[in-house]
């Protein structure tokens, strides 16, 4: 089977445009004799749906799009696109051949409830796999399975679905803390090649590529042998037509694999940043950032000169009678080589003397001057700490915050990184990223840089994988600290409205984290015993109302008290508990569990034993 992937950038609902491009991506295939070609995931419809007022309008002209592609594809193509089944938005494949279109997920639905009926009515029926209906799809010669996402795959595994090829139309824009949205360039540290052991199927992985609705996506699109071997990889952040051999009836080896990639996750993540600016900026459009001499600021704006070119940035440099910070501002202009006709000085030494956050709020007036008369986009510096902890300004002309979804730690980790290509940030500089003073650790953590790591750690396990803050001081300590983070976390909540939109490159943004506004109530770290006593009242309680019948729930509390006691004597039963906790957070145990230490949902493990030294912050750049 000859399979082809066309990793393409397109515009989500550019349906003319984009379906012109497909169809030259069709003759290009057909020319190479290839049996399937496969568009990426957001090719049409984007990676969100449209909003439920334009839904029916989006459809039609869908649908109209994919009545025309019946006629222009040359060759047969699986394209993806979103569906609305009963108001809810669902990921399809339609596989055009033949000059017919058969919806591979609606078709396995329809046959399971085909198999379901003669079941019912006592007509002999294949057995089917158990749980949600997968396609199996027949063509060229192989059964066909098509995945959305990482519970798709692991269901091809677990109900042992008989299919030869998996196509996996990943809907994951890349996340720094999930190492298997980077795709092909993360083979070795991500869970494909797992994924292909386990189901003894081809993995053909179809990576996307630019920015959809604010997710970064990086091709790398991938062909990958049942026994782990690479057939075939397309490179990242650039446009490509892989094709493919594979022979489903062959057990390996291949007689010629590709090596497979050392992950560089800082340099992936800069990448990724850079699509997600020039897609911002685009149509030629200027970006504009106040250049203050803070780290922050000068990361965004190499990061804006890297995507777009010298000559399309504007930087407004503040002068506050700050030697150093004044001194980097101007090191960094002359070092990116900006035309001085897009730098624009503005003296603030006044306002700064009498209120450093006056001269703040001032420089951000002056961006949002210079963006509205030179029509460029104006880009913020605020990171995903500082909008956690409620650093964000009270004033912020910024549209778009390139860093509003990296941690601090992760931001001075990309600095590095950036440095080592040409050092452009001064160490001055670098040196004062890690500022970010909380209260409570510097005695056990005297340095700056270890502060900030702990803090970031802190948040990344608060609010990307809600662990609650009574695991995060059990395994960590500085049970105050902790605390005192957590309630900054919500206090910010109401705050953070008007900074920017992010680029999105995590699993979970600061806005998908936040809590309910005017919630008063603050959490603690509590001791085992408390919590112990909750959890056995909670269980004791479920048990009696089953076993007992209504009204049982009132007796918990003396039933709750009797096995506390119990506990304090039982520690088989702490144990257990524990275990019912943990494993109740997302479906497996705690991010920061000791020897059951899991692996957060759809970012696969590095294969170390649990003995392993574990670096103080677990983020996606700790290892550089």
């Amino acid at each position: 089977m000859r399979i082809a992937i066309a990793q393409m950038t397109s515009h989500a609902g550019d349906f003319s445009a984009t379906a012109a491009r497909m169809a030259e991506q069709s003759r290009r295939a057909a020319e190479r004799g290839v049996d399937l070609l496969v568009f990426p995931a957001p090719v049409l419809c984007g990676a969100a749906p449209a909003a439920p007022a334009d839904r029916e309008g989006f459809l039609l002209d869908l649908a109209g799009c994919l009545m025309g592609l019946v006629d222009e594809l040359a060759c047969p193509c699986l394209v993806p696109v979103l569906a609305d089944v009963g108001g809810a938005t669902l990921p399809e494949a339609l596989l055009f051949s033949e000059g017919g279109v058969v919806p591979v997920r609606l078709a396995a639905y329809l046959e399971a409830a085909r198999a379901r009926a003669r079941a019912e009515e006592g007509a002999d029926a294949p057995g089917e796999p158990e749980g949600r209906p997968l396609p199996e799809v027949e063509f060229a010669g192989a059964r066909l399975g098509v995945a959305f996402t990482y519970e798709d795959l692991d269901d091809y595994d677990d109900y042992e679905y008989d299919v030869d090829v998996i196509v996996f139309l990943s809907g994951y824009g890349f996340a720094t803390d999930d190492v298997s949205s980077a795709l092909g360039s993360s083979l070795a540290d991500g869970r494909f090649l797992a994924d292909a052991e386990a189901t003894g199927a081809w993995i053909v992985g179809v990576g996307a590529l630019g920015s959809y609705d604010a997710q970064v996506f990086c091709g790398s699109s991938f062909v990958l042998a049942p026994w782990g071997e690479l057939a075939a990889q397309a490179p990242s952040l650039e446009e490509a037509l892989l094709v493919c051999d594979l022979d489903p009836s062959a057990e390996g080896p291949l007689a010629e694999a590709l090596p497979l990639e050392v992950f560089d996750a800082p340099l992936m993540a800069w990448g990724a940043l850079s699509l997600g600016v020039e897609a911002v900026c685009e149509g030629g459009r200027d970006a504009c950032v106040v250049v203050d001499g803070r780290l922050p600021s000068l990361l965004v704006a190499t990061l804006a000169t890297d995507a777009l070119g010298p000559t399309r940035v504007r930087a407004l440099v503040p002068r506050t009678g700050d030697a150093s910070l004044d001194a980097a501002a101007e090191a960094l202009v002359r070092s990116l080589r900006l035309p001085e006709g897009n730098v624009e000085r503005v003296d603030l030494v006044a306002e700064a003397e009498k209120d450093q956050a006056l001269a703040h709020d001032l420089a951000e007036a002056r961006l949002a001057s210079l963006a509205r008369r030179t029509g460029a986009v104006a880009l913020g510096s605020v990171d995903k700490t500082a909008l956690a902890l409620g650093g964000a300004p009270d004033v912020c002309a910024a549209a778009v915050q390139p860093l509003g979804d990296l941690y601090r730690s992760d931001v001075v980790a990309l600095a590095r990184l950036r440095n080592t290509i040409s050092p452009v940030i001064s160490e001055a500089a670098l040196a004062t990223g890690s500022t970010l003073p909380v209260e409570g650790l510097e005695v056990d953590l005297p340095s700056a840089e270890a502060r900030l790591e702990f803090v970031d750690l802190v948040l990344s396990s608060y609010l990307e994988w809600e662990t609650p803050i009574s695991d995060i001081a059990a395994e960590r300590g500085h049970a105050a600290a902790i605390e005192a983070i957590a309630t900054r976390v919500h206090d910010a909540d109401a705050l953070r409205g008007g900074a920017g939109r992010p680029i999105v490159v995590s699993s979970r943004t600061i806005g998908e984290a936040r809590g309910p506004i005017g919630l008063a109530w603050r959490d603690r770290v509590r001791p085992d015993v408390e919590r112990a006593a909750s959890e056995v009242a909670e269980a004791l309680a479920r048990m009696s109302a089953v076993t007992i019948g209504e009204g049982a729930p009132e007796q918990a509390p003396d039933v709750a008290a009797r096995a506390v006691e119990e506990l304090e004597r039982e520690r088989e039963v702490r144990d257990l508990l524990g275990y019912l906790r943990d494993f109740a957070q997302d479906g497996g145990f705690s991010s920061l569990g000791g020897a059951a230490d899991p692996e957060p949902p759809g970012a696969p493990g590095d294969g170390a034993g649990p003995d392993a030294p574990r670096p103080l912050w677990d983020g996606p750049f700790s290892e550089n």
